[in-house]
């Protein structure tokens, strides 16, 4: 009889940390969104930064906007009492690749030989852009 008692309590007690596991898995649901809207901004900000206003007052404008509302993001983000399994991890590797073809690989590359082409920094910002989009389908995955 005693048993019986502790195998019912211990599948309750397994019954409930498996509700609490899939809750907050969902919570943490937001993150590939967010990863993605980071995607979608950053091609949009370089884009705007390289082909539509490459130099000028615009130019600085653009590059302090775009700086305070991923900064926003970021805080909006923060809020979120919930974050997936290696969501800081996405994100650092993710902003680093990005950051890292932007000013040393594609972004010189493009300058150099397309200057201000529109459809070329579209293009080439789509393709920088692609580490958060692939973060953000791990994400959601996970």
């Amino acid at each position: 009889m005693h048993d019986e008692n502790e195998g019912r309590a211990a599948r309750k007690a397994l019954a409930e940390a498996e509700r609490v596991r899939e809750q907050a898995r969902l919570s943490g649901r937001w993150f590939s969104g967010f990863l993605a809207g980071l995607g979608a901004a950053a091609i949009v900000w370089i884009t705007l930064l390289e082909a539509v206003w490459p130099d000028g007052g615009a130019r600085g404008y653009t590059a302090g906007g775009g700086a305070a509302l991923f900064l926003l993001a970021s805080w909006r983000a923060e809020r979120h009492g919930v974050f997936p399994s290696g969501a800081s991890r996405r994100l650092i590797i993710s902003t680093a690749v990005w950051f890292t073809l932007y000013l040393l690989v594609i972004g010189p590359l493009v300058r150099w030989k397309l200057e201000t082409s529109l459809p070329a920094w579209i293009a080439a910002a789509t393709v920088m852009a692609l580490p958060f989009f692939a973060a953000a389908w791990t994400a959601r995955r996970s």
